[in-house]
């Protein structure tokens, strides 16, 4: 029985493991889902649904930086004990949204009537985008303040009550959602989202929302306007980046909708492999915070971090040359309508590959407090996408894998630019960041890659990738990381 509740006690006290377990078991739902509505659902509807979801990526904006000077002020209310203050800036946040939201439901439901009246039930695209536009602004309230709930019971020092209720809502909506896309199709694509925010409200309910009264003071929702503008800014600049190949696709192609739905699989790609690194990298920026706060020390700063993202970038390349392999198979036996995409999955892989290498070094102009550079930096990348897509599609072929290209091509300057300017800032050497950070990764795809061109033989390619993964790591291993 001690043995028991000492166990007990020891999971209750490791908060972070349940908390990321929690998140990677709802994250691989979320995939699998996402794996089986390509299977059900052709890839036109999937474009419309997928242009809805870069409307609702938008909407969440409208809240204007309250949720985020919440999400940073109540819990140092709460650290100061001052439960009077906490409440309030609670109170003020869900007043706020329910204000502008029920705007948004009225104004927007209104725009969805005029220009889809006489559509709906007449053209299945005019129905689709006019269900799916409708539900945008309900999934926005809901996902809000799901969002809110969860972090209010995070910021309570809840953690494990947090990822057992993730856990749960996950698991009760995924089956939702597989039900809902079996019978209704596209009209089942928006079940998980909003099954599962309706659960977490629900359950979160008794600790995030119990006791809320509404309160109308509009000098204290301005100032928490202004408190989180700046914090909401830099969010909006990475969900832009996030979304401008698809942008170019919606304003270039002929058939946006097909195109979209095509390039989910691109960009679930994307999303899937770049979690790998940006883990990792978020281990290490604790490390490296640690380091810098220590000493403030740059050029130790920077070592390390080289030394950190050597390892990210030999991790980060294996995996990407083992999914640039088995992508495509794995799209024609589960996603077999959506095989067009291939190509431009391989090539944004190989974009993710490159990418990854330098998050941390991205993450360096967090740690030394070089905020406008950093604004800079992902504003950079906005427009190196916006420029290579387009230019790419216009002048070359109006295509997916034009747009992957494009979108690989930007990231790979994004990760250039990060090491001149770290190299010029710190007067470190450039020669010593390539070589921690694209070396190992180009020494593992480029091979790879070449393998799969030139030789017919999947099986012998893949063979002779492996055995270059395991060559470069020997390398790398005893060159870097020897005592």
């Amino acid at each position: 029985m001690k043995m028991l509740t000492k166990l007990f006690n020891k999971i209750k006290s490791a908060d972070f493991i349940l908390v990321t377990l929690s998140t990677v078991v709802c994250s691989a739902l979320s995939f699998v889902l996402n794996v089986y509505s390509k299977h059900e659902v052709d890839s036109k509807p999937m474009g419309i649904y997928s242009a809805c979801l870069i409307v609702l990526a938008y909407m969440n904006y409208a809240q204007l930086g309250v949720l985020n000077a919440y999400n940073r002020d109540y819990p140092q209310a709460l650290g100061r004990k001052d439960f009077d203050e906490a409440n309030k800036q609670r109170n003020i946040t869900v007043t706020f949204m329910l204000m502008i939201y029920a705007l948004i439901l009225v104004g927007f439901e209104a725009w969805v009537f005029f220009k889809y009246n006489g559509q709906i039930g007449v053209s299945q695209k005019g129905t689709f985008y006019a269900f799916g536009y409708g539900l945008c602004p309900i999934m926005i309230l809901l996902k809000s303040f799901d969002d809110m709930a969860n972090s209010t019971v995070r910021m309570q020092g809840k953690y494990n009550k947090s990822a057992l209720i993730g856990f749960i809502r996950t698991v009760l909506a995924f089956g939702i959602g597989v039900v809902f896309i079996k019978l209704f199709g596209y009209y089942g694509l928006y079940a998980m989202m909003i099954s599962s925010a309706f659960l977490g409200i629900v359950f979160f309910y008794k600790d995030a929302f119990k006791g809320v009264k509404l309160d109308f003071d509009f000098k204290y929702m301005k100032l928490m306007i202004l408190g989180g503008l700046p914090l909401l800014i830099n969010s909006l600049i990475w969900t832009i980046v996030q979304n401008v190949d698809k942008h170019v696709i919606q304003l270039f192609f002929k058939d946006p909708e097909d195109a979209l739905g095509i390039y989910t699989v691109p960009t679930m790609g994307f999303t899937t492999m770049v979690l790998v690194p940006q883990t990792i990298s978020q281990v290490f920026y604790i490390k490296i915070s640690h380091l810098y706060g220590a000493n403030k020390d740059e050029q130790e700063l920077l070592d390390k971090a080289g030394h950190f993202t050597c390892l990210t970038s030999l991790i980060s390349g294996a995996a990407c040359a083992f999914v640039f392999y088995i992508m495509p198979i794995f799209v024609g036996v589960f996603m077999p309508k959506y095989t067009n995409g291939n190509v431009a999955t391989q090539i944004l892989i190989i974009g993710v590959a490159i990418y990854s290498t330098t998050m941390l070094f991205g993450n360096i102009f967090s740690v030394v407090k070089l905020n406008k550079s950093l604004i800079a930096n992902s504003v950079a990348l906005c427009i190196f996408n916006m420029i290579f897509s387009s230019a790419l599609v216009l002048f070359i072929e109006r295509s997916v894998n034009m747009v992957a290209i494009g979108t690989g091509l930007s990231y790979t300057l994004y990760s250039l630019l990060l090491m001149i300017k770290l190299s010029r800032k710190f007067d470190y050497s450039f020669i010593k960041l390539f070589s921690r950070s694209w070396l190992p990764v180009l020494g593992i795809i480029i091979p790879s890659v070449l393998f799969y061109i030139f030789i017919e033989n999947i099986y012998i390619a893949a063979g002779l990738a492996l055995f270059t993964i395991l060559l470069v790591c020997g390398i790398i291993s005893r060159l870097f990381f020897k005592k």
